[in-house]
C-alpha cells in the first residue's frame, strides 16, 4: 500500500485538508492502494517555497520520502497572493513550476507530485458550502447563521476575503485555527460542486489523477 501526503500552508489547514481530500477518494472507492498520511506537512505560503531556486520545496520533499512507502505529494495551497517571485501571480504558472521543480527530487519517476490552488483561498470552498452548514453548530457550539448563503457569482475570483466574509456568519467571529476544520466536516462535497469553482474541479481531477498513478505504480507530475 503506498502512502499519499499532504503539503498544506499551516495548523489550521493541517487538520481541516485531509477531510475533503479523503472525501474525495472514499468517492473512488478504492483504499486497497493507497493509505491518506494522517500528518500533513505545513510548508507555509508560496512565496516561501519557491526561493532560492525553490529551496525549501525540495527540502521538505526531501524529507516526506523519509516516510514509508510514499507513493504521492499533494501540495495544497491558498492563491489570495498578489506577486509570487517577483511576478503577477498565475496558479497555472506557478503550479507547473513548483511541480517541474519537484522532478528534480525524483518525482514523476520515484513518486508523484501534484499542485493545487485554492481560488482565491481555501475558505473559498467553505464559502461555496456554506448552505449545508447554515443553522448548524460548531464544536464549542457557535452557530452558523441560519440564513448563511454563499454570494452570487465567480467564488474564484471573490469574495477577495474569505476569512472575513466567514467572520461576518460564524457566531463569535472565524478564527482558521479554531474553525477551519470543524467548519470543513459540515460542509457538503456537492454543494461546492453546485457551485463549479474551477479551483475545485482542479482538487477533484487531480485526486482521482494521483490515486490512479499509484495504483498502477505510474507516477505523474502535475500540472505538467
Amino acid at each position: 500500500m503506498r502512502r499519499l501526503i499532504l503539503f498544506v500552508e499551516g495548523e489550521g489547514k493541517a487538520d481541516a485538508v485531509p477531510t475533503p481530500v479523503r472525501r474525495l477518494l472514499t468517492e473512488q472507492g478504492d483504499w486497497h492502494n493507497l493509505l491518506l498520511d494522517d500528518n500533513p506537512f505545513r510548508v507555509g505560503q508560496v512565496n516561501k517555497l519557491v526561493k532560492h531556486d525553490f529551496r525549501e520545496w525540495k527540502h521538505n520533499l526531501g524529507a516526506s520520502l523519509k516516510r514509508p512507502s510514499v507513493g504521492g505529494v499533494l501540495l495544497i495551497l491558498d492563491g489570495d497572493v498578489e506577486k509570487v517571485g517577483g511576478n503577477e501571480f498565475c496558479a497555472a504558472t506557478v503550479a507547473r513550476s513548483l511541480a517541474s521543480a519537484a522532478m528534480q527530487v525524483g518525482a514523476g519517476k520515484k513518486f508523484s507530485v501534484a499542485v493545487v490552488f485554492a481560488r482565491q483561498e481555501y475558505e473559498t470552498w467553505l464559502i461555496a458550502g456554506v448552505s449545508s452548514s447554515a443553522g448548524r453548530g460548531l464544536p464549542d457550539g457557535r452557530l452558523i447563521k441560519s440564513n448563511a448563503k454563499a454570494p452570487e457569482g465567480d467564488l474564484d475570483a471573490s469574495p477577495r476575503d474569505a476569512k472575513g466574509w466567514l467572520d461576518n456568519i460564524v457566531e463569535g467571529g472565524y478564527k482558521p485555527t479554531r474553525d477551519q476544520a470543524a467548519l470543513t466536516r459540515l460542509v457538503g462535497l456537492e454543494v461546492i460542486r453546485a457551485r463549479k469553482l474551477r479551483s475545485f474541479r482542479r482538487l477533484e481531477s487531480t485526486v482521482s489523477s494521483l490515486l490512479e498513478a499509484i495504483r498502477h505504480d505510474r507516477p505523474i507530475v502535475s500540472p505538467s
